[in-house]
């Protein structure tokens, strides 16, 4: 294995998201807040470690990357790039250690949304800037960062099918760099028009900046420590809905649109209409059953609220308005539903992805036809095309895989003295980069008071979540090694 193209790589990866650190550190200085030396000092660590990974892997060359090292280069990055992003909340002392520090940056860039900052109104505004900004960065994914901004000649293709969610990988250009910079500018033109909607409505321009970050990142992170519902504002929540429905969509549906200028082919993907049910059905029934138990005065209020905690919690955002803890055990017992489904393939959502639980449950239809027919030919089909058995295979490998490392993450919760609701909900939020959870890891409570160890095991589930469970457990594996 050539570990100098893979130290290259992670220098090149490690470099982008320091030099992001220039737009908190402008922002600090021109409000002269307190986190101008923290990010400061921050970026410095960054440029020195870029420097030092470069330095080691400069006669190194792209051409030749194998998989091995395209997969050990995503896993790199991403621990390096989280390590950086916690610095600032280190150095500010909005944090006490070390490990609360790089749980809050795994956080940040996995878009997970997970805390440990209990009093956000104490962190200098430019430090709660960069904490938004980092989910967005991480977005898309910092590999196609990367890849939008250099040319990768002959392992692209390999960075890109190591980070991106979903279980079919295809170029909508002929380069991948093409590829990873449209991904890149449609997820701005987004955000830039959420930014312009929400200043409209009435938010300052951190705020709006700050929420649209979170939003289209479906991260979660809030400047303020009630979320969302520090805005008292149905305005906020239709704009942060029809955003979040937006990021949790396939984007590669986008191109769809640019290139046919047709929304003909959209109606004919399956993924989308599954998707597009799900919150329909989900949102309905949380609705109802809200304003039946009359945890929400009014019906419109209560559609209002019950869609946006359905969109937030499968597109996997987790913002939230109210304390969710307190509502129906039927409604928690659907958002922990929607914490394993997630949003569409190559979005900003995590979890299963729909696609691949559309996929699972058309195959068990086929089987049940197979069983009844033993001697018809029944391929599993999805709208109109026939799925390669690899597909198909690879969808129950990572739902087996996932349910295993939900099952681990649960039962060392419990070895640690997690209470079942606990531990349950919060193998679900982190595995799935929701966030917030049930129990001591409820929206209005946050995960300051786990014990280290618990979030040791929450900084790798939400990695292993981002990564897609594979991408970061073969490389435990001997195998991995001999190549």
């Amino acid at each position: 294995m050539k570990i100098n193209t893979v130290l290259r790589f992670i220098a090149m990866t490690t470099g982008a998201i320091t030099i992001s650190f220039i737009v908190p550190i402008a922002w600090s200085a021109a409000s002269r807040d307190q986190g101008l030396w923290p990010l400061f000092w921050s970026f410095s660590v960054g440029v020195i470690t870029s420097v030092i990974l470069f330095f080691c892997g400069r006669k190194s060359s792209f051409l030749e990357m194998s998989i091995r090292e395209a997969i050990l280069s995503v896993v790199g990055s991403w621990i390096s790039v989280s390590v950086i992003a916690g610095l600032p909340y280190i150095f500010s002392g909005a944090v006490p250690s070390l490990l609360d520090a790089v749980f809050e940056g795994v956080s940040g860039f996995t878009t997970t949304g997970a805390t440990v900052i209990g009093n956000l109104s104490g962190v200098p505004r430019s430090i709660l800037l960069w904490r938004s900004f980092s989910q967005w960065l991480g977005g898309v994914g910092i590999v196609v960062l990367t890849l939008a901004l250099f040319p990768m000649s002959g392992a692209g293709m390999e960075l890109y099918k190591a980070e991106v969610s979903g279980p079919i990988h295809e170029r909508l250009t002929p380069r991948i760099q093409q590829t990873a910079a449209f991904l890149w500018k449609t997820y701005l033109i987004l955000t830039c028009a959420e930014v312009a909607l929400l200043s409209i409505g009435g938010l300052d321009f951190f705020d709006s900046v700050t929420l649209s970050f979170s939003t289209l990142a479906t991260g979660g992170f809030s400047p303020y420590s009630d979320n969302v519902g520090h805005f008292q504002s149905d305005y906020v929540k239709i704009v942060s809905c029809v955003f979040l429905f937006l990021s949790g969509a396939n984007l590669t549906f986008y191109h769809t649109l640019i290139v046919r200028r047709s929304i003909s082919p959209l109606r004919e993907n399956a993924e989308l209409r599954f998707y597009i049910s799900i919150l329909v059905i989900f949102g309905l029934f949380t609705s109802i059953t809200l304003y039946a138990d009359d945890v929400v005065p009014s019906l419109g209020e209560s559609l209002l609220e019950g869609f946006f905690h359905t969109i937030s919690t499968l597109s996997t955002c987790g913002f939230f308005t109210l304390d969710y803890n307190l509502w129906p055990s039927s409604v928690r017992y659907l958002t922990l539903a929607l914490m394993f489904c997630g949003g569409c393939a190559i979005s900003t959502a995590g979890g299963i992805t729909c696609i691949r639980v559309l996929v699972i449950l058309k195959h068990i239809r086929t089987e049940f036809i197979r069983l009844l027919h033993p001697r018809a030919v029944v391929p599993t089909r999805i709208g109109n095309d026939t799925l390669e058995t690899r597909v198909v295979s690879a969808c129950f490998a990572f739902f087996a895989a996932y349910i295993a490392i939900f099952s681990f993450g649960f039962i060392l919760l419990g070895l640690f003295g997690q209470d079942m609701t606990t531990a349950l909900s919060g193998v679900a939020a982190t595995l799935g980069n929701v966030g917030p959870g049930f129990g001591m890891t409820g929206p209005t409570v946050g995960y300051a008071m786990m014990p280290s160890s618990v979030k040791a095991v929450f900084i790798f589930l939400m990695l292993c979540g981002r990564l897609e469970i594979f991408t970061l457990l073969v490389i435990f594996t001997p195998r991995f090694w001999r190549g």
